[in-house]
C-alpha cells in the first residue's frame, strides 16, 4: 500500500480490494470498520483496514496538534478519499473560465491523511471507549438513547414469549422484561435497527440475488454497532457473500451504505447521551467540591475568630495608673 499516492491510487486500491476482502471470508473485518470509523465512508473504512489494520482511533495531523499530540518518527499516514465543502471568494476563476461569486459552495474531492492514536504521543487524549462496562454503568441513558432512534415507536417491557415483538401498526416494540443487562441491550439495538433499516431506501442488492439479503443487513447491522460500542460480537455466517460475483458484490455496496446509515445513527445516540451524562456528573461533582471547600474554608475562618477571642479573654487585664493622682496629693500634703 505505499504507493498510494493520487486519488486514482486510492480508488483502484478499494476496487482491487473490495471483492477480494469478501471472497476471502474478511467480511466482518469491513463491518468492524464500518462501525469504529461510523463517520469515514465505505471505501475509507477498507482503505484504513488496507493500511492499518489495527486502528481504532483515527484523525488528521491538524486535529492530533489540536489535543497536544504529536505523530511518532517515520510513521507513515493512512491516506483516505476526503469530501469537503468549502466556499469560494469573489470573483474566483476556474480553469475553465467560469467565476464562482462569494459564498458559493463547491465539493473538493482530495487525499487524506489519517493517523491512528497509536502512532501518535503526547498530552493524555480522553475520549469515550465504550465498552461493556461502560454501557452497564449508564445502561439507563444507553437505553433512553437506542429507545429514541426508534422514533415514532412505544417501548413496552412486559412479560411477551419472545425477547421482542415489533406492532408496525400500533407502532410497538415489546421487549421481554426481566432479562440482563446485556440480554436487553442487545436485543434493543436488535430491535431498533430491525426498525431503522425498514425506514432506510438504497440501491443495493436484492432478495432475487441473495435470499437472505434482509438478514445479511440486519447481522451486518448489529455487528457494526458491536464493534464499537464494544459489546460482544456474535457468531454470524456472512459465507453466503462469498459466492456472489464481482458485479453482484458491487451492488452490495449499497447494502453497506445502508448498514453505516443506521449504524451511524444508533451509535452517534447512545455515544452522546453517554457522554451528555458524563458531562452533567462532572459537573456536579465538581459543584459539590467547590461547596465543600467553600463550606470548609468558611468553617476555619470561624475557628480562627473563636480562637483569638478565646485567646484575648485569657490574656491578663493592664493595671491601671494614678500617676496624676498621686502627684496632686503629694502637692497637697506639702
Amino acid at each position: 500500500m505505499d504507493k498510494l499516492i493520487t486519488l486514482e491510487d486510492l480508488t483502484k486500491a478499494v476496487q482491487n480490494n473490495y471483492s477480494r476482502l469478501i471472497k476471502e471470508g474478511q467480511v466482518k473485518s469491513i463491518l468492524r470498520n464500518i462501525g469504529v470509523f461510523v463517520d469515514q465512508t465505505v471505501d475509507n473504512s477498507i482503505l484504513i483496514l488496507l493500511q492499518n489494520p489495527d486502528a481504532t482511533c483515527v484523525k488528521r495531523l491538524t486535529e492530533w496538534n489540536y489535543y497536544k499530540r504529536n505523530i511518532k518518527k517515520d510513521e507513515k499516514a493512512i491516506k483516505i478519499i476526503s469530501h469537503h465543502i468549502y466556499s469560494n471568494n469573489l470573483g474566483f476563476k476556474e480553469e475553465n473560465g467560469k467565476i464562482y461569486t462569494d459564498g458559493t459552495e463547491k465539493l473538493k474531492v482530495e487525499v487524506g491523511y489519517l493517523f491512528d492514536i497509536a502512532q501518535t504521543v503526547g498530552k493524555n487524549y480522553e475520549y469515550l471507549n465504550t465498552n461493556k462496562e461502560t454501557i452497564a454503568k449508564y445502561f439507563d441513558c444507553t437505553k433512553k438513547a437506542l429507545e429514541y432512534t426508534a422514533k415514532g415507536y412505544k417501548f413496552i417491557y412486559d412479560d411477551c414469549e419472545a425477547n421482542y415483538q415489533i406492532d408496525n401498526e400500533k407502532k410497538e416494540i415489546h421487549i421481554k422484561d426481566g432479562m440482563t443487562l446485556d440480554e436487553t441491550i442487545n436485543t434493543l439495538i436488535k430491535a431498533v435497527s430491525i426498525v431503522a433499516l425498514n425506514s432506510r431506501h438504497y440501491d443495493g442488492l436484492k432478495k432475487e440475488n441473495l435470499e437472505n439479503i434482509d438478514d445479511v443487513e440486519l447481522c451486518g447491522t448489529i455487528y457494526a454497532v458491536n464493534s464499537r460500542l464494544g459489546l460482544d460480537l456474535p457468531e454470524f455466517d456472512f459465507s453466503a457473500l462469498e459466492n456472489l460475483s464481482d458485479e453482484q458484490l458491487e451492488d452490495f455496496k449499497g447494502n453497506l451504505q445502508k448498514i453505516r446509515s443506521v449504524s451511524k445513527q444508533l451509535i452517534a445516540n447512545v455515544e452522546s447521551n453517554i457522554e451528555y451524562t458524563i458531562r452533567n456528573l462532572h459537573k456536579t461533582q465538581n459543584q459539590e467540591t467547590k461547596q465543600e471547600d467553600t463550606k470548609e474554608q468558611s468553617q476555619k475562618e470561624v475557628e480562627s475568630t473563636n480562637k483569638e477571642n478565646v485567646e484575648a479573654s485569657d490574656r491578663p487585664k493592664a493595671k491601671r495608673t494614678t500617676r496624676t493622682k498621686s502627684k496632686q496629693n503629694t502637692s497637697e500634703v506639702e
